[in-house]
């Protein structure tokens, strides 16, 4: 990128990312450009029919509207996982993108409806015949 008022002058924009490894192996770098939401999330559930243990790395990028998924892993007990926060110029391709649901008006629909019927409310559209 470069600086207006000095041509020869450029400039070096970092993102923040998580380089990710699980057992020695690299998983993901991962990385927001712009506003967004960085995660890697470790989870373990248990219950009768479930016994996971789980990671995660997605984030959230604001000005695209889209969830983005970089790395899923099953671990078991015994995996080393190590996550370094580093800056950097680039990052991995996602694995997926898909529209984030908080930013989708079809999606927000169907939610509240969804919770409009749990509720046993009942939705009254344009009551003014507008």
């Amino acid at each position: 990128m470069r600086k207006a008022g000095n041509p020869r002058m450029v400039y070096l924009v970092l993102m923040l990312a998580y380089e990710v490894f699980l057992n020695g192996a690299r998983l993901c770098l991962s990385g927001i450009d712009g506003d967004g939401v960085l995660n890697a999330m470790l989870s373990y559930g248990k219950g009768k029919q479930v016994d996971h243990l789980h990671l995660s790395v997605g984030g959230l990028a604001s000005v695209s509207k889209e969830t983005l998924q970089w790395a899923c892993a099953d671990l078991r007990v015994g995996d080393e996982l190590k996550i370094n926060v580093i800056d950097a110029e680039s990052v991995d391709e996602p694995t997926t993108r898909e529209p984030a649901p908080e930013f989708d008006l079809d999606v927000q629909k169907a939610n509240t409806r969804a919770w409009i019927k749990k509720l046993g409310w009942t939705v009254i559209e344009n009551p003014d015949g507008a």
